[in-house]
């Protein structure tokens, strides 16, 4: 899908992902993304999760509660010939339902309104609903300088970006492999 721009909302409601950071992001993923399915949580304009997919995920899960933000997502996915799922709702709540019916994710995205969410609270969101499938990797964009160590998972590596820091996690037993 190189190339093809992506709609976004107007105004400060959804902050995008700077294309020069989802391409740090998927540099570092490399082949990490084929045939995997993939959360993408605060999702915005859906930029990380079609990311994804264009680079050969199996599958995409959107969750965005903004209304405006969803409808986005929604023509994105469509303009570009895409299926995916999206859960227009809280994302404590997508990720109760998403764990009720069994669902794994490979690669887990999150780019949460930063002062709102620090990584700590996503980190344990996700442990809490068990999301993340074995050798499963969380990212999390968030400000540069927030803690962002955890008990209950493994910092692999943190790239920073001007005032923007990019942070990827594994399940605490994946260090013991």
């Amino acid at each position: 899908m190189r190339g093809r721009k992506l709609k976004t909302t107007p105004g400060l409601a959804a902050r995008p992902t700077t294309d020069k950071l989802r391409q740090s992001i998927f540099t570092i993923l490399m082949h990490d993304i084929i045939d995997q399915d993939v959360l993408d949580l605060f999702a915005g304009s859906g930029a990380l999760g079609i990311e994804a997919l264009s680079r050969g995920a199996h599958t995409a899960v959107f969750v965005e509660k903004g209304k405006d933000q969803a409808k986005i997502i929604r023509e994105n996915l469509d303009s570009l010939g895409l299926k995916a799922e999206l859960i227009d709702c809280d994302y404590e709540a997508a990720c109760a339902s998403l764990s009720d019916n069994g669902r794994k994710f490979d690669v887990i995205f999150a780019d949460p309104p930063y002062a709102d969410y620090p990584p700590s609270d996503i980190i344990n969101t996700v442990m809490r609903y068990n999301l993340l499938a074995e050798n499963g990797f969380l990212i999390i964009e968030h400000r540069a300088g927030q803690d962002k160590e955890s008990r209950r998972m493994v910092l692999i590596k943190s790239r920073k970006f001007g005032q923007t820091e990019v942070s990827f996690y594994a399940a605490e037993k994946a260090k013991k492999d």
